[in-house]
């Protein structure tokens, strides 16, 4: 994918620009800027096979020391294999970033994984996650992935957002993803 660059809907002013990160992108300060901050209320879980919304307030945040090593572990990861890198920047700084491996998962190998997409605090309900998600679509359908596989965080504001791209729940589960984070609903998205 061609940077682009994309009007900011946040009410702050400027543009994005989209571009896929490389390896030489990867400094260990990518993310320093960055604002990951959740602050968390509800969340979305599976209670006996049903998905249900409960109260459990917590902050989810990253510390200097996790952004780097989501630089250097995870993304250097994802692009060494082939990987698939995408940020938003603004005026030179990283604000949000999608990512997924090369591989596809399942039985018949027709899930892309979709690994991270995170905005930054101030810039969510821009359309950046929107824009992220569906150039990850695009990336997995050119790979020949039937669906996207999302592990999505429990917070009820990030299961709005999936259901809102037309996440559903996943029909087959990656029991590896959903062993590493068992709060986590395992969803797709048919492409």
């Amino acid at each position: 994918m061609a940077g682009g660059e994309t009007m900011d809907r946040s009410g702050t002013g400027g543009l994005f620009e989209l571009r896929e990160l490389r390896t030489e992108d990867l400094r260990p300060d990518l993310l320093a800027g960055f604002d990951r901050r959740q602050e968390v209320r509800r969340v979305l879980c599976l209670v006996d096979g049903v998905r249900t919304l409960r109260d459990n307030p917590f902050v989810d945040d990253w510390d200097p020391e996790h952004k780097r090593l989501v630089v250097e572990e995870d993304f250097a990861r994802c692009l060494a294999g082939g990987g698939f890198v995408l940020g938003a920047f603004r005026s030179g700084r990283l604000v949000a970033f999608a990512s997924m491996p090369r591989r596809l998962l399942g039985r018949s190998r027709r899930y892309a994984e979709l690994m991270q997409l995170h905005v930054s605090r101030s810039l969510r309900h821009s359309g950046l996650g929107r824009r992220l998600f569906l150039a990850c679509a695009d990336k997995a359908r050119a790979w020949g992935a039937e669906s996207l596989y999302i592990s999505a965080h429990s917070a009820e504001e990030t299961q709005a957002f999936y259901e809102a791209m037309g996440c559903v729940p996943a029909a087959e589960i990656d029991e590896r993803l959903a062993a590493l984070e068992p709060c986590d609903l395992q969803l797709e998205y048919r492409l």
